[in-house]
């Protein structure tokens, strides 16, 4: 198969349609037709069918297109490397990393491995840590700093703990229930701020809610791969929300969010460094490696040290 023919399928699948793909590739649509027969004549099978709302693939599409967008993604980072070369970086570093965590710890981490590496190159992703998972697994990623759903790691992919973190429940410092004792039902029917429904990590929020006798979670929002405007909205007073503390403590004077004392037991949330298992044998990917470790476990002890509480003793109304 021509790896070209492959790059267009996925094209022709994202734009939905030959006419927009063959726009988008500068090839003639009479070109890119006769492209995709070859591939199905190779292939042995239908890749997409068409109709008047455009092509839909077919199973066997769908797996050659996700081969496309590998090869597609390699170019372009065979094109970067160049251009980074070009301009005096001889090492890039890939790092996924989860929105809350990314905004807590992300600068930092950032700041200090370009201090000490200074021909490093970052590359910094936020998303959803099952979505960093399958990236990390397609090669997208060097390191990925997220929690785990996974009783052990993929084949391929290795996994360290960073932060033994648990989770805690979080309001905005004018929040009616910051600073006050948590009768029973208190946080019943109150509006929550949710991190997705489909997170693999819900149902043991909702186990943890259920532990503490909250019978009812009205999730008014959904926030879905960012941190900044869960967090301002949050800090508005009129939500809760079930985040992981580590962030969270490093988080709460900037944007005004205290813990609730919960009077469940908290669900352990613990975060990893993934890295793929080939990287550890790369002696400057390991170097990174050993500076992320070393720079989260400095921040953890240091937030030890303040005491979890530090940032909920501000006064109400701080900014």
């Amino acid at each position: 198969m021509d790896p070209r023919h492959l790059v267009q399928l996925a094209t022709i699948l994202e734009k939905g349609s030959i006419t927009q793909a063959s726009r988008h590739l500068h090839l003639t649509q009479p070109t890119l037709t006769h492209n995709m027969q070859t591939l199905e004549m190779q292939a042995g099978g239908l890749l997409f069918e068409r109709s008047r709302y455009g092509v839909r693939s077919t199973p066997l599409g769908e797996m050659l297109a996700r081969e496309g967008r590998a090869i597609a993604r390699q170019l372009r980072d065979a094109a970067e490397v160049t251009a980074r070369h070009r301009g005096g970086i001889r090492r890039q570093v890939r790092i996924g990393v989860g929105p809350v965590v990314g905004a807590a710890v992300m600068g930092a981490l950032a700041h200090q491995l370009l201090a000490r590496l200074p021909d490093l190159a970052l590359s910094i992703q936020s998303d959803r840590p099952h979505l960093l998972m399958e990236q990390l697994i397609d090669g997208r990623h060097d390191f990925v700093i997220a929690p785990s759903w996974l009783e052990r790691p993929p084949p391929g992919i290795a996994r360290e703990l960073l932060v033994a973190d648990a989770l805690g429940v979080f309001c905005g410092r004018t929040h009616p229930l910051a600073g006050q004792p948590l009768g029973e039902g208190a946080v019943d029917g109150q509006s929550w701020i949710s991190l997705g429904t489909a997170s693999p990590f819900d149902q043991d929020v909702r186990d943890m809610l259920r532990a503490a006798g909250v019978a009812r979670m009205r999730a008014e929002v959904t926030v879905l791969g960012e941190a900044f405007t869960l967090l301002d909205l949050l800090s508005r007073g009129r939500h809760l929300s079930v985040l992981p503390r580590f962030p969270l403590r490093r988080l709460m004077a900037r944007f005004g969010v205290v813990e609730l004392p919960w009077p469940g037991v908290a669900t352990a949330r613990p975060m990893y460094l993934w890295s793929r298992a080939s990287a550890q044998e790369d002696a400057a990917m390991a170097q990174v490696g050993q500076l992320l470790r070393e720079e989260i476990a400095a921040m953890a002890a240091g937030d030890a040290a303040e005491g979890p509480d530090a940032a909920a003793h501000a006064p109400r109304g701080a900014a």
